[in-house]
């Protein structure tokens, strides 16, 4: 199988399977999104979950399947141009079928273009109105010339399986902690193929990890339709055991520093991880709004109001790139992928040790350390030091709580605590 070649190193691993899934016309329900989900079945055995075309998904419905065999326009002087099979972002997602000769006025109400980026390709889409339209480089769009254009679009609609893919990996508690992306958008790469490699990258380090406190659900969806439908699934168990969850989009791009959007809950345990990450300028904090942003506005929504959080690099909107023919691999950077995969994994690690509560199974009054061994100089023993503030407050709330306010180092306190925990003298309950 051509997935299970050997590679030099894992820039190149990443880099072969970008060139891959690149070129593929994905969209939320069609052949270019399950070929696509298949490719990385070869490195995470996903279980695919179905859900039928016409189903009800909180007031949603899932859609019919979208399949396009071509698509372009035919110029007066018998030129073909806005060629589907040179670049598919010049169909509109989800276009209905057309083949019919125009006058250039028509024409350009059916065309999409870009001022600002005048030679990309807009990427457009209508998923749940019936339009039709096609996309070109504002360049091209102004030599147009007065004449009649055959426009030709040969797409299809049916009924099929909207598909969401979740692995779990399991640890030694009950709760969970959700890692999510999606992969739906064709042939852009920070937005879209970023977020689903570094979902990739991820698990492989969490699946070496010797030990999980929680479980991980790893999951792919089409983005929006697809976590709605996947929350029908998971609501009532996440709503019980989700400790906390990241959306991962946008991972890809230049930037230096990763941005979390925070969780709805300004008090989720998640939040807190990265306000003490922001402490230590490790990642740049954005709050919480429903008004942009990917599947976390359904995992934060009102009846639902998980603690989920996104990450991301470069972040949709803010760059100029976004959603057109630009946002390619020159734009988006295998080693930024990389770098944010190891980021992630160690801000999840962070998350797997500190986000529970500890119990003394001493009740009351000072625990006598030197019993254990442990009473070292608090002025010059930074363990010592630590050990002291989680057990003198751990009434106050969760460890990363503790951990913010005192303004403690994470991996000092995860010694700590794991000292603690040795010794008996402690238990954490996630």
């Amino acid at each position: 199988m051509i997935f299970m070649k050997n590679f030099k190193n894992n820039k190149e691993f990443y880099s072969y399977l970008f060139d891959i899934l690149f070129p593929l016309n994905r969209s939320i329900i069609n052949s270019g999104y399950n070929k696509s989900i298949n490719i990385f079945k070869n490195y995470i055995s996903f279980k695919i979950l179905k859900f039928k075309s016409g189903k009800k998904v909180f007031g949603w419905k899932v859609p019919l399947a979208w399949e396009v065999s071509d698509a372009y326009i035919i110029t007066p002087d018998k030129k073909k141009i806005c060629d589907f099979k040179k670049n598919n972002l010049y169909l509109m997602g989800y276009s209905y079928p057309m083949n019919k000769i125009v006058k250039l006025k028509e024409l350009k109400n059916l065309l999409n273009t870009n001022k600002k980026l005048p030679d990309s390709i807009p990427f457009t889409y209508s998923f749940y109105k019936q339009k039709v339209g096609m996309n070109i480089e504002y360049n091209k769009y102004k030599k147009l010339k007065e004449g009649s254009y055959n426009v030709v679009i040969k797409s299809k609609f049916k009924k099929s399986n909207l598909i969401v893919g979740e692995k779990k990996l399991k640890g030694i508690s009950k709760k969970s902690f959700l890692i999510s992306t999606y992969l739906c958008h064709p042939s852009m790469a920070n937005n879209e193929l970023s977020g689903p490699l570094t979902l990739l990258g991820v698990f492989k380090e969490i699946k070496k990890w010797k030990s999980r406190n929680l479980n991980y659900n790893f999951v792919i969806n089409p983005e929006t339709i697809g976590s709605i439908a996947y929350l029908t699934k998971t609501n009532r168990e996440f709503s019980k055991n989700l400790k906390g969850g990241l959306v991962l989009t946008c991972t890809g791009g230049p930037k230096k520093n990763l941005t979390f959007k925070k969780s709805r809950n300004e008090n989720s345990e998640i939040n807190f991880l990265f306000k003490i990450l922001k402490q230590n300028k490790k990642i740049i904090l954005a709050n919480y709004t429903s008004l942009s942003g990917s599947d976390e506005r359904q995992y934060c929504s009102p009846g639902i109001n998980l603690p989920v959080g996104q990450i991301s690099r470069t972040t949709y909107l803010k760059y100029k790139e976004y959603h057109s023919s630009k946002d390619n691999k020159n734009f988006m950077q295998i080693n930024k992928i990389l770098l944010s995969i190891k980021e992630i994994s160690r801000f999840i690690y962070y998350f797997d040790n500190l986000c529970g509560t500890i119990i003394r199974n001493q009740k009351g009054c000072e625990i006598f350390l030197d019993k254990y061994n442990l009473y070292k100089n608090k002025r010059s023993n930074n363990i010592t030091k630590l050990i002291l503030i989680f057990l003198g407050h751990c009434d106050e709330g969760s460890i990363l709580k503790i951990i913010y306010k005192y303004k403690l180092d994470l991996e000092e306190s995860i010694k700590a605590i794991n000292i603690l925990k040795k010794n008996k003298i402690v238990r954490v309950i996630y």
